[in-house]
């Protein structure tokens, strides 16, 4: 069975889709028997081989070329780009180590796990993420080695089975490659930071008259580290905080909450050669001593007093000096290293039979760094402490203290470093695929493939907390009388630091899949408008992980969190049948009609059965104009971590809403004041979380979870003019609504949902536990089924292929969505709020690429746009001094050249006018949308042997 490829230009018409320059080329199987003479084509979103890529589902075809000019070498940063696709927020993972190097994807802000990605057809080995949850990680899959990446919008859980809800992502990797290939490439930004560097090696040779094909591939990337401290106003450095003028939202003309830039803090990040005493008798006024190079203290400064703070620690550094980094260390791009290797090979029997099977490893090591360890604010007596106070305290306390001997002291452990988190993940995968015909029109496959990753975190720099309390040291040196003394106004003893410090802790996961299945499809018969297609198989697929803790987490010993030992997996069984039944031909307005349906039925051992369906129509009205829609029902099944994770105990940063200067942030301040008033909760309580920030709580799994379901609509129109050749436009409505949504919303998010909701009998009150003075002491944080998501809009795509008379060549593509509506209702809410216009879910999205091309040279052009976005979904002029985030506009260019036939080269820019929003509250973190790199530039070379 010989291997052929289409043009691009052929390609994307016969799809009706939208086109691009370099659209991927469709992997197409001869049918030397048929006597028309077409050619077979498999498209993602069907596994019916047809006559031509007519579907009724959307998709968008993306190449390696057009993602490149983003100038990244992480598919998930080309990705993200797209319209369809979340964009990426850099803080997400900044003080989450445990994804540390890893990238996902995901479309429609659906979340990753509603989001099936594909590797050649076929689903990859996943990985856990930070919340145990399996996800895939494109880090697996060399940026090189793609070829083309397909894009499917809404459910396709009947063709691909479970997770397929918000759409597919299938990356098809290059194949049957002949020669020797070197690639090179690097990049830096305009301050000469944040590098990447790669090297690829590629090699490929046929056999026996091109039968066979073997192909080997290494590839090596390196990423450096870039820090918030390094881009000033970013993250921490510029947010909303509550106006002084107004403090309680109840002045009109006054904005409730204003921004401050340059933001420091005055209780943490604190240097060792700067101690610092909080003074509550005294107005709450901070003290912050010096040192002398003997180590003893110096008199210092009342850094900042209740009057000048805001929200109890933050205050301009601009106007006080002496406020602390609220950065610190924390990277917004985690220096990696990756190496992979890649083979395949392919082998066509003369009796249409081919045998294919590839084996891929990849090594991703990432290290992430953030602020040392610390202890809040703790109470302390200097009348009676345990460890001689230094006079020039004492004479602090007595002179601002109101005669108190009480004070409360900040700490941070800057001797034992900044704590830092190495992950390293490796990914194995081997598969093996049979394929041939059956007769002139049917056709089989069989797929067997078997994969593995290991996740390995190493944490350095913590401290046992079960060693001291307070500022006393504890635990095995009470039992010798030889504990050290930990005396916080004076850097800690070599002995003391070795005493408190952990060894460095390995906590381990693993995950496994394993898969058969088998496929056949054909025609079985001719109706008076075509043949009748159809296809069916089954699928059997075991997976599961495991979760060794270190002795560190098993014990608690690092802040009391715990996590227990896991070790779980599941089996699946599927089945399903897809019909192409033409209906119509070749009559006025109706140049093809035809009707596409789909079912699979899936046993999961772990929570039953359930089936996913989809029926579409697909009508040709003339060579023009062809109108598409499918309906569909997809599924989710819970994933084993949402299941059964065993209970892991630890402690949540959260704020009480029942705070009275809480009270007004609701979304309905007097529906939260009602029910704090229902648990009991005075009007003016004050909540022990002003200065604690934290409680105790517990997360774990839910056995009696329900699968996720949703029902999407698409419905879209593809125009291919006659008149001007090479020209396509489509525009594809969507609408995806999911039941039964699978959360686990986070304890802050639990505990102000008890009081937002309607009424205080909902879900979410009975998993907070109050004490008797009205102060939250546990919350218990579990997976529930109690919420919708919805998504509607319209993408649209443009493409105009236009040549020259002087054999050059102008493409010009266009993608972009209208977003109508984009919600999360829970189950208990009695309204939806449409946060379509609101901070992460902008009206428009769009990029526009152009690309010049002439004989060896070749100039793209690339414009990303964004709309403007509201704070917040009530956020007005009354509530924030800027309500409004601003539009975003973002160019990238890159030219290449072919010096002869096997050397070309490239350079790039990106972020060509140097836009950041720093100092813009809520765009100052790093994103997709609004980057805080600066201008970048990248370059590279090819070279074939």
């Amino acid at each position: 069975m010989k291997a052929l490829k289409l043009k691009p230009i052929f390609v994307a018409v016969m799809s009706s889709l939208i086109a691009q320059s370099a659209v991927a080329e469709a992997a197409l199987v001869d049918d030397g028997a048929n006597e028309e003479g077409y050619e077979r084509i498999v498209v993602t979103g069907s596994r019916l081989a047809r006559a031509g890529a007519d579907t009724t589902a959307p998709v968008t075809v993306v190449t390696a070329e057009e993602l490149a000019i983003t100038g990244s070498m992480n598919l998930n940063e080309m990705l993200a780009t797209l319209p369809q696709f979340q964009g990426i927020e850099a803080s997400a993972n900044s003080y989450n180590p445990e994804n540390a190097g890893l990238s996902t994807t995901e479309l429609r802000d659906l979340g990753t796990i509603r989001t099936l990605v594909l590797v050649d057809g076929h689903r990859p080995t996943q990985t856990l993420n930070s919340s145990d949850l399996l996800v895939t990680d494109l880090n697996n899959i060399p940026a090189t080695l793609v070829d083309r990446v397909e894009i499917l919008t809404g459910g396709a859980s009947a063709v691909y089975g479970s997770d397929a809800v918000a759409g597919v992502v299938n990356i098809i990797l290059k194949k049957d490659y002949e020669g020797l290939e070197f690639n090179a490439y690097g990049s830096t930004t305009e301050k000469g930071d944040g590098e990447q560097a790669g090297v690829t090696l590629t090699t490929g040779l046929s056999f026996d008259d091109s039968k066979g094909n073997f192909v080997v591939s290494l590839d090596y990337s390196k990423q450096n580290e870039l820090r918030y401290a390094d881009r000033a106003g970013s993250r921490a450095e510029t947010s909303y905080v509550r106006n002084k003028l107004d403090p309680y939202g109840e002045k009109e003309g006054i904005p409730d909450l204003i921004t401050l830039r340059n933001v420091g803090w005055v209780d943490y990040n604190i240097p060792v050669d700067r101690p610092t005493i909080y003074l509550p008798d005294a107005d709450y006024s901070y003290y912050q001593f010096g040192r002398d190079d003997d180590g003893s203290l110096t008199p210092g400064y009342l850094s900042a007093t209740d009057e000048e703070l805001y929200s109890y620690y933050k205050q301009s550094r601009v106007d006080n000096p002496y406020m602390y980094s609220s950065n610190g260390p924390v990277q917004f791009q985690i220096p990696d290293e990756k190496y992979s290797a890649y083979v395949s090979a392919s082998y066509d029997f003369d009796n249409s039979i081919r045998l294919s099977g590839n084996v891929q490893y990849s090594k991703v090591t990432a290290k992430q760094r953030i602020d040392p360890e610390f202890m809040y604010s703790t109470w302390l007596d200097t009348a009676n402490a345990n460890f001689t106070v230094p006079q020039e305290v004492l004479d602090v306390v007595a002179d601002h203290n109101d005669g108190s001997s009480w004070i409360k002291v900040p700490y941070t452990f800057q001797q034992i470093g900044d704590r830092v988190t190495e992950n390293e993940r490796e990914y194995l995968s081997a598969s093996v695929s049979l394929e041939g015909d059956i007769s002139d029109d049917w056709y089989w496959d069989t797929y067997l493939s078997s994969g593995k990753t290991d996740k390995d975190r190493t944490y350095s720099n913590y401290v046992d907390t079960t060693r001291f309390s307070k500022f006393e040291t504890v635990g095995v040196c009470e039992q010798t009388n030889s504990c050290p003394e930990f005396n916080p106004f004076m850097p800690l003893s070599d002995e003391t630091q070795d005493y408190l410090r952990l060894d460095p802790f390995t906590d381990t996961t693993s995950s496994f899949q394993h898969t058969v299945s088998a496929n056949v499809n054909g025609t079985a018969f001719e109706l008076p408008a075509g043949p009748l297609q159809v296809g069916f198989g089954a699928e059997f697929r075991q997976e599961g992980f495991k979760v060794e803790p270190s002795d560190v987490m098993l014990l608690g010993l690092n802040r009391g969190n715990t996590v227990a030992p896991q070790d779980v997996d599941r089996n699946i069984t599927e089945g399903y049948v897809e019909v192409n039944i033409p209906v119509i031909a070749d009559v006025a307005y109706a140049e093809s009609v035809d009707v596409e349906a789909a079912l699979r039925v899936a046993h999961y051992s772990t929570s039953g059965t359930n089936d996913s369906w989809k029926f579409g129509v697909n009508w040709a009205i003339n060579d023009e104009v062809r109108v598409r829609s499918v309906y569909a029902k997809a599924v989710r099944a819970p994933q084993l971590t949402e299941l059964f994770a065993p209970e892991s105990t630890g402690s949540f940063k959260i704020t009480d809403p029942c705070d009275m200067d809480n009270l007004h942030l609701g979304d309905n301040p007097d529906v939260r004041a009602a029910n704090c008033q229902a648990l009991g909760v005075p009007a003016d309580f004050v909540s022990d979380l002003r200065i604690e920030t934290q409680v105790d709580g517990a997360t774990k799994g839910n056995e009696d979870l329900n699968p996720e379901l949703a029902y999407t609509l698409t419905a879209g129109l593809v125009y291919t003019s006659s008149m001007l050749d090479n020209f396509i436009v489509s525009l594809d409505y969507y609408d995806i609504e999911i039941e039964d949504v699978i959360t686990r919303v986070g304890a802050g998010t639990i505990v102000d949902r008890c009081v937002d909701s309607t009424t205080i009998n909902n879900p979410f009150c009975s998993q907070v536990t109050r004490k008797a003075d009205g102060n939250i002491s546990f919350v218990n944080d579990t997976y529930v089924n109690n919420a919708k998501m919805k998504r509607k809009g319209i993408d649209f795509q443009a493409n105009y292929d236009w040549d020259l008379n002087d054999g050059a060549n102008i493409d010009l593509t266009l993608y972009g969505t209208y977003a109508i509506h984009s919600s999360f209702k829970d189950a208990n809410d009695s309204e939806v709020h449409n946060y379509v216009g609101v901070r992460e879910a902008p009206e428009w999205k769009s990029s526009f690429i152009t690309t010049y091309a002439d004989a060896g040279f070749k100039a793209t052009w690339q414009i990303n746009y964004v709309s403007s976005t509201k704070y917040s979904r009530t956020a007005t002029e009354e509530t924030h001094d800027t309500p409004i985030m601003p539009s975003s506009i973002l160019h990238n260019t890159r030219l290449s050249y072919d010096f002869t036939d096997s050397v070309r080269a490239y350079v790039g820019v990106t972020n060509v006018f140097d836009q950041d929003w720093l100092g813009t509250a809520g765009a100052s973190s790093g994103s997709t949308t609004y980057p805080i790199r600066g201008r970048g530039y990248n370059a590279g070379f090819n070279i074939q042997f």
